[in-house]
């Protein structure tokens, strides 16, 4: 049975317009907690992820994984904290545990709290696209990337999510919803696996 297509829900207001950063993974390719280890620049790679986004993000939702109570307390002042109880079992249930801190907004872009060297104006850019289409994707050298917004329509499945997937089946379900924003930026496409990655100089 064929899904009937979304379409962009009206009068978004960009106000009403949030941002999750999902930091509720647990490192295991980076051997330590990357969130922690710190740029080229001094800051941490969390820090430098969080820093980036703009002004014009009034709602913000930070994921952590338990134990991460202590340390969650030095961005309470400035993000709502939600902890996500089975993080360990992949991004889909973190992403999942954020969706009820954001019921009443129009749209969310979910970002990644290892990519930090995604520009500002690209999540505002994001931002600005959500007003018009349902879903919205970068993609930098024919590539796509990442934070990817969605529009309130899409809430409901988002907290279905499980597994380690995120929401990579839902963008695959909705592809036909999908705009491709097109952009030079490409910290889009470039995530912190490795040592190597978080040295790489901005540009």
């Amino acid at each position: 049975m064929q899904r009937p297509t979304i379409k962009a829900v009206t009068k978004i207001n960009t106000d009403n317009i949030g941002v999750i950063v999902l930091a509720a993974g647990y490192s295991k390719r980076f051997n330590a907690d990357k969130r922690q280890a710190r740029l080229q620049s001094g800051e941490t790679l969390l820090d430098a992820t969080l820093n980036k986004i703009p002004i014009c993000f009034q709602q913000r939702v930070l994921v952590l994984h338990p134990g991460d109570e202590e340390f969650g307390k030095r961005y309470q002042d400035d993000w709502t904290l939600c902890i996500a109880k089975h993080a360990s079992k992949g991004m889909g249930h973190s992403l999942a545990a954020a969706m009820p801190y954001c019921q009443n907004w129009d749209a969310a872009v979910i970002a990644l709290a290892d990519m930090p060297y995604v520009q500002s104006n690209t999540y505002q850019a994001i931002q600005q696209e959500l007003t018009s289409h349902p879903l919205v994707r970068p993609s930098c050298q024919d590539r796509v990337g990442n934070p990817v917004g969605f529009q309130s329509t899409y809430f409901k499945e988002l907290a279905e999510l499980s597994g380690d997937q995120g929401a990579r089946n839902i963008l695959k379900r909705h592809e036909k919803e999908l705009h491709l924003m097109a952009c030079l930026d490409w910290g889009v496409i470039q995530d912190v696996d490795t040592v190597t990655a978080l040295n790489r100089p901005e540009s």
